[in-house]
């Protein structure tokens, strides 16, 4: 047996007695009531309960555990990242500094000698997190300030290519602690009283926080630039801001792993273009082309988000009417104000509908010419599919229906094999009425936008952003911690931000446009591609 596994062993046994301890009410709530904090459904419903109560479980375990194991933690943690082959991370406590791999003959054998980070570890909890959470718990020790980091993004890197060298950190307790949060998010209690609440979770949090990051058209999926690094300029000298701060602006290349780069905003004056908000409307027209959308067109939209598709359709088509349905109250609200600012003629012809997709007017069966549904199907889950398509297919017109369904997905070259091996609509339930047209991959494009994103995020947060907080939490952010709530909000948005940035930058993530149509449909062949 490993070093770094019998330690894991000594490390569960303390464990069992830290649970015992909590069980007995031994431990006091460390975590208070966090902005962040989105449970796994709604906050009173049975798994938003259950998902709570294992949060406190786990917080209280490490309040307990905190002095007895945490070298142990530390120690096994490191025996794992001493194995790293690819890039350089520098771990720093109150008494040692690691340099990962220690071993100068493995660093000089990296491919990528340039990707560097470093980590301050300011609590040492932050290694039980490791421990027991994996990159779960990463992502938290970063989030409460239990850890500083240079460059998240170059951290998220190391980590990704080292994927097989820190497989050891997927240890029994990691398992341990993961399943039960993974059950509370599974998909399989996504059902028809907690669906509303699962979206509102992440679109409900305030209007004014996404303002504070998308462009002008309120978009928030993926955008289509003339230049996916069009907003990076090259650094020979990295930027070190302190993460306390949490102004972390190093970045990699999206199509390699290039030396450390830095994305400047630069303010819009007036009669300036703003380059995202141009890509988010090549993005819609994009779409809107695939569908191949025509005036007399009734379309439906699933996924309404804050009404850019819908508005951008109806000024393009001035005798096409839209239906959107949203589970957002929010989304619907500042979708209708946009809606209505646009004109009484666009305004006339849109109608915005509180309504979970599986629950349409039974009026609505086979009246649609079109459906368009961006980035909405993630929020389906792939055992859900069959029932997502069987709606669409219902909904469309039996002779000559189409659309187009973008998401965010796997790896590129396991998604398309398995549409070729499955057979990708027929398996999600349409029996055979829809066949795939086209999919295309325009998740380059997506680090980029996450870079906007977070520039501005960043940019906004003082003066758009804190303030819409304090408006929507007005109990939390006058408490005593209402300053280390803002902060852990604002933590978990930028860790969102470079985490996700990584995952495409890599291609470890895509997001896909598949367009389909009836099949012996031949009005829908008959459009040139451009």
């Amino acid at each position: 047996m490993s070093k770094s596994h019998q330690t894991f062993n000594q490390m569960g046994h303390v464990f069992l007695s830290c649970i015992v301890a909590c069980l007995n009410g031994e431990a006091d709530d460390k975590s208070g009531q966090r902005l962040l904090d989105t449970p796994s459904r709604h906050p009173h419903s049975f798994m938003g309960v259950l998902d709570s109560t294992w949060h406190n479980l786990s917080e209280s375990i490490f309040k307990i555990a905190k002095k007895p194991i945490a070298k142990l933690a530390e120690a096994a943690v490191l025996s794992v990242l001493q194995q790293i082959e690819e890039g350089e991370l520098v771990i720093v406590t109150q008494t040692s500094r690691y340099s990962l791999p220690s071993h100068e003959e493995t660093k000089m054998k990296s491919q990528r000698p340039h990707l560097r980070s470093e980590i301050r570890v300011l609590d040492d909890v932050f290694w039980i997190r490791l421990c027991t959470m994996g990159d779960l718990g990463f992502a938290e020790a970063y989030m409460y300030g239990e850890i500083e980091c240079n460059d998240l993004v170059s951290t998220f890197l190391i980590f990704l290519q080292n994927q097989k060298c820190l497989q050891g950190l997927d240890s029994s307790l990691s398992r341990l602690f993961s399943f039960p949060q993974k059950l509370f998010a599974s998909r399989f209690v996504n059902n028809l009283s907690n669906s509303q609440s699962n979206i509102s979770a992440h679109y409900d949090i305030t209007n004014g926080l996404f303002s504070g990051f998308l462009s002008k058209d309120m978009t928030y999926s993926c955008a289509i630039f003339n230049d996916i690094d069009g907003d990076l300029i090259w650094s020979g000298t990295p930027i070190t801001d302190n993460s306390e701060n949490l102004k972390l602006e190093e970045h990699s290349d999206c199509d390699s792993l290039a030396p450390v780069i830095t994305p400047t905003l630069e303010r819009l004056y007036e009669g300036e273009i703003d380059e995202l908000h141009q890509a988010q409307m090549q993005k819609l027209d994009h779409i809107i082309h695939q569908a191949r959308i025509a005036n007399g067109h009734r379309v439906l939209e699933i996924g309404s988000g804050w009404g850019s598709m819908a508005i951008r359709i109806a000024q393009k088509f001035p005798d096409t009417t839209i239906d959107t349905i949203t589970l957002s109250v929010h989304q619907q609200s500042l979708a209708r104000a946009r809606i209505d600012a646009a004109g009484k003629d666009i305004a006339g012809r849109i109608n915005i509908h509180l309504l979970d997709y599986r629950l349409m007017p039974d009026e609505w069966e086979g009246k649609f010419d079109r459906i368009v549904s961006v980035e909405m199907v993630e929020a389906v889950g792939w055992e859900f599919y069959e029932e997502y398509f069987r709606v669409i297919d219902w909904a469309l017109k039996p002779g000559s229906g189409a659309g187009v369904v973008s998401s965010s997905t796997l790896p590129e070259a396991r998604f398309e094999r398995y549409i070729n091996e499955v057979d990708f609509i027929k398996k999600w339930g349409s029996c055979g009425r829809l066949i795939v047209d086209s999919v295309s991959n325009i998740g380059p494009h997506y680090p980029r936008t996450l870079r906007e994103w977070r520039k501005r995020f960043l940019t906004n947060f003082e003066n758009i952003v804190e303030p819409a907080l304090c408006a929507e939490h007005p109990e939390i952010i006058s408490s005593e911690r209402g300053h280390y709530e803002v902060e852990v909000f604002k933590r978990k948005w930028i860790y969102y931000f470079c985490y996700c940035e990584v995952g495409f930058a890599t291609r470890h993530l895509g997001d896909h446009i598949i367009t389909f149509s009836r099949e012996g449909d031949e009005s829908f062949a008959c459009l040139l591609r451009g």
